[in-house]
């Protein structure tokens, strides 16, 4: 089968050349027929990279070892559901899901231009080939891009899916950012079609904004998904590390959100239209850009894949692609100029427009903390990603907060009064109550110092995005009043959820802003954040099962919490694969604690929380060569915080000698064969006495975070379906 998958990558290469050379031929000589050959071409490809898709998923489900994919990220041991993910887990194998995506999205902009025959259309159709070819040309090209390299001789086994991936989040996080990374290319070929034709009417806009919106949903839903991933997976209790590959999905968000935004200022003041062109221009090389991060290997993360051959050709493709189309904004400069200036920087199209410098200015902070290691020798860490993201972030809330209640053309001091004021005071009186709140409230530490200037923000914050709630709250109220008096016989909820679905830009916008507003809040909490590490003192129990059991008595107070410590236990997990009896391959052992969380003398909750280690199997041998550790936290979610714990090492009782490798004691204990004595001599083995390290983080507000990410995600899913829209309507 590794010959077929070459075979088709390489037709699709030829497909793709064969396209691109015809579109060029027929906008050269304005023959009609040629442009719609290479139209057809390129709506042939996406069938063939859906046969290439599909063959390595079969590869992947029979686990076929002959393919290097295959060997190297998966095993006959993963449950099906895992086999067919790994497709994303390895670098050739996301290439090729790239590509499919891509194309999936060529065929759709294809089919909704088919009737068209404006002069735009044909230089999106060579963009999109282009792009699609040259993904196609190093699946063909280089080693690492290509997923059906052959492994000779055929290994003996697999080494089987990364431990961290096998996650739900991680399932659809990956699929879900790519779609946003990948969709940003169809609102780029669009623009730089109209850019490069010099067909620059205003209907382009229309046509791009839903693909735009669409591209942002999945990009803020992708990594809304990681942070999920990351709290419940990693074991570090926190959701965000300021690492370079969450750093390279949050840039093109941030540009992506920048272009939405400020394509409103075009479409209803022609103004921004020279700045919206160099923002899709931004946002597409990107989304490049954070692939190439991922995938060259040249920084180092808890997603990036080893050092690439493909890192060269692909910086080189996004240089000279960047410079290309920047230099054609340039010379249509001309043709873009606004039509409009801007009156007053306090307006409507004045918050826009700060929005949108500050987003790009984020950005190019973050790009800069990005590359640090190559640029300066060292890496910039999430404290200074922290000193100047936290105040971005407010100053950008309180914009979110703003724009809808400001007039166009008019300073804010011409509307203070009128939609300002009342928003304002509920600012005020909920960051003094906030402030009421949190100094009775949350869990303190047990030193008496705080970090002030975190408290600060955290107020400012809080402030602030009541300020907003209430503008959004205030924004509602009276569109329903203006509905309640043209269509006096309906009641409040009806016509707020008619004018909802009427204006869904503007009101679904609103909704946005309230799930952000949500999340906002929930970091707010990060400044309370409490962690520290117990440590638990362990005594091993006579053997009365397949089970290595440690008991302790041991208690810790932290806060207002008292933490008691029970049992301590070593045992198997069964990987869920294809069944059969335990083996070193798929046998996980586990290191899981027990523990009582108390606040008085009332019991909370009983919390498990574990050490996962995975066999690493010899792709060669089929030998056990070593294990592979994952963290497996435990939370008490409360209204106000979590209660978030996770076991870390286990030492010796002396805090001396060395710590004792215990799971591959009891891997010995385990699946060696013999009589009870023979067990019972490898039992003793065991150290009688062992130090357990708990880490504990007490994490204010983090159920805002998710219910604003759950928020986010379904409005999202509103604006996009065509819940409400009519044909006749032409303008939000």
């Amino acid at each position: 089968m590794n010959n077929l998958g070459t075979i088709l990558l390489s037709a699709s290469l030829a497909i793709l050349v064969f396209s691109a050379l015809q579109t060029i031929y027929g906008i050269y000589k304005q023959e009609r027929k040629a442009i719609e050959l290479g139209r057809l071409a390129l709506m042939t490809n996406p069938f063939v990279i859906v046969l290439t898709f599909t063959v390595l998923l079969t590869q992947l489900a029979r686990s076929d070892y002959s393919n290097y994919y295959v060997v190297m990220h998966s095993s006959e041991h993963l449950p099906l559901f895992y086999k067919m993910t790994s497709i994303w887990s390895g670098s050739s194998g996301s290439l090729l899901f790239w590509n499919l995506i891509l194309n999936v999205f060529t065929f759709i902009v294809l089919w909704q231009t088919r009737k068209s025959i404006e002069d735009r259309i044909p230089m999106m159709n060579l963009i999109l080939a282009v792009l699609s070819g040259f993904f196609s040309f190093l699946a063909v090209f280089y080693g690492d891009a290509q997923p059906f390299r052959e492994f000779v001789p055929e290994a003996a086994a697999g080494r089987g899916l990364n431990p961290l991936l096998q996650h739900w989040a991680m399932i659809i996080h990956p699929p879900i950012l790519y779609i946003g990374y990948v969709s940003i290319s169809i609102p780029f070929a669009i623009a730089m079609s109209a850019l490069v034709s010099g067909q620059l009417s205003e209907d382009w806009m229309k046509f791009i904004r839903k693909w735009t919106l669409f591209s942002w949903f999945f990009l803020g839903t992708g990594i809304l998904l990681g942070s999920k991933w990351a709290y419940e997976e990693l074991g570090w209790g926190g959701y965000w590390a300021w690492d370079p590959v969450e750093n390279a999905s949050l840039m093109p968000w941030l540009l992506t959100s920048a272009f939405v935004h400020s394509v409103v200022i075009q479409e209803r003041r022609g103004m921004l239209k020279f700045w919206n062109m160099l923002l899709v221009i931004l946002a597409f090389h990107f989304s490049l850009l954070g692939t190439w991060i991922t995938r060259s290997g040249v920084l180092e993360g808890p997603h990036s894949f080893s050092k690439s051959t493909i890192g060269t050709p692909f910086i080189i493709y996004i240089i000279v692609s960047f410079l290309f189309f920047t230099g054609f904004v340039i010379y249509r400069r001309k043709n873009l100029t606004p039509e409009r200036n801007l009156e007053a920087i306090t307006s409507k199209e004045g918050s826009f427009l700060l929005n949108n410098f500050l987003l790009v200015l984020s950005t190019a902070a973050i790009l800069l903390g990005v590359f640090s290691p190559l640029l300066y020798g060292k890496e910039f860490k999430a404290p200074w990603f922290n000193s100047w993201g936290v105040p971005a972030g407010i100053f950008l809330l309180l914009l979110m907060g703003a724009a809808p209640l400001l007039a166009w053309r008019k300073g804010a001091g011409a509307v203070f009064f009128s939609t300002l004021l009342k928003p304002f005071i509920a600012g005020i009186i909920g960051g003094g109550l906030y402030i009421l709140f949190y100094s009775q409230n949350f869990t303190k530490p047990d030193s008496k110092y705080g970090d002030v200037l975190a408290e600060v923000y955290s107020v400012l914050t809080v402030t602030i995005g009541i300020f907003t709630i209430s503008g959004i709250i205030q924004e509602y109220y009276r569109g329903i009043r203006a509905r309640l008096e043209e269509f006096k016989n309906e009641n409040f909820f009806v016509a707020g959820y008619r004018m909802l679905l009427k204006n869904k830009r503007r009101y679904g916008g609103y909704l946005v802003h309230f799930s952000l507003v949500l999340i906002f809040i929930g970091y707010a909490g990060n400044a309370f954040k409490i962690n520290t590490s117990v440590r638990f003192f362990y005594e091993l129990q006579p053997p009365t099962s397949e089970e290595i059991v440690y008991q302790s008595i041991d208690k810790a107070m932290i806060g207002g919490y008292q933490i008691e410590a029970s049992t301590l236990k070593l045992k198997p997990v069964l990987i869920s694969g294809l069944g059969g009896e335990p083996n070193i391959q798929n046998v996980i052992v586990s290191q899981e604690g027990t523990y009582g969380i108390f606040r008085g003398t009332d019991k909370l909750s009983d919390l498990v929380t574990e050490r996962r280690f995975y066999p690493q199997i010899s792709h060669l041998t089929g030998d056990f060569e070593t294990h592979i550790p994952t963290s497996e936290p435990a939370i008490l979610s409360m209204a106000k915080e979590d209660f978030y714990i996770q076991l870390g090492a286990i030492e010796t009782s002396d805090l001396k000698s060395e710590n004792p490798d215990l799971p591959l004691m009891f891997m010995q204990y385990y699946f060696t064969p013999g009589s009870e004595m023979d067990k019972l001599k490898l039992f003793l083995n065991f150290p009688k006495q062992i130090v357990a390290n708990l880490e504990v983080w007490v994490n204010p507000l983090v159920k805002l975070i998710w219910l604003g990410s759950l928020l986010y995600f379904l409005t999202g899913i509103f604006l996009l379906l065509p819940i409400g829209e009519t044909k006749k309507k032409t303008v939000d």
